[in-house]
């Protein structure tokens, strides 16, 4: 019988070999986590504005509105999108 009282160690508070470091600013995640946060929040930002974004699996960006498409090879040029459509190039 397992007594009720016992609890099972916390993995939060667990050291050794389980041990994770993601949140070092020198972590290689923390730079592929910080450019998807960067597409994310550009793609929310031309949703707002009534935009269908699609990232291909290569990587390059489908934005589509009222029947018309534009093709962007990387997120700089998705970035510059708004600007280009105030006509500001």
């Amino acid at each position: 019988m397992i007594a009720a009282n016992k609890k099972s160690p916390s993995p939060t508070t667990a050291t050794g070999d389980f041990e994770n470091h993601t949140n070092d600013a020198n972590s290689p995640t923390s730079d592929s986590q910080r450019k998807a946060d960067e597409i994310v929040e550009q793609v929310a930002k031309l949703v707002q504005a009534g935009h269908f974004v699609y990232q291909r699996r290569s990587g390059d960006f489908l934005v589509l509105k009222f029947g018309l498409s534009r093709w962007h090879k990387d997120l700089p040029e998705l970035h510059a999108l708004p600007r280009k459509l105030r006509g500001k190039q």
